[in-house]
């Protein structure tokens, strides 16, 4: 990876860390939309380019905010690539559902939120710890 003028080496592996890591549903980290927002502003802050926020930073800080309350405590963002958003469910019902109607019903919030970055479609994936039962 690149290193950007002022960014230290430490806070591009917090990103990448944030980044990577899938969402864990034991500790419920995305239900608590201030949580998600303080540390993605924080790393963002340490990056020092607020202007250049990538997709996943937004997503995760704006999820509550783009499919609702009801749906964040139940689905959480994942990677963004080649134009193919990934979305973890968790539960039976609520994956089955957004398997059915997500591209339909999540894409347009979701195109909205993030314009001008291209989403072409929606992928929903159990999450890790449902696929793990």
């Amino acid at each position: 990876m690149a290193r950007r003028a002022g960014v230290s080496a430490d806070a591009l592996r917090e990103r990448d860390a944030f980044l990577s890591a899938p969402p864990d549903w034991r500790l419920n980290e995305f239900r608590d939309a201030e949580v998600v927002s303080h540390a993605v502003e924080r790393i963002i802050g340490k990056l020092a380019m607020p202007e250049l926020e990538p997709a996943d930073l937004r997503l995760a800080r704006d999820w509550v905010k783009i499919v609702g309350p009801e749906l964040a405590r139940h689905a959480a963002p994942g990677r963004l690539e080649g134009g193919v958003l990934t979305v973890f469910a968790t539960g039976g019902s609520w994956y089955a559902e957004l398997r059915r109607t997500a591209n339909a019903r999540l894409l347009p919030r979701i195109r909205a939120a993030l314009d001008p970055i291209r989403v072409s479609s929606l992928r929903v994936l159990p999450a890790p710890a449902l696929a793990a039962r």
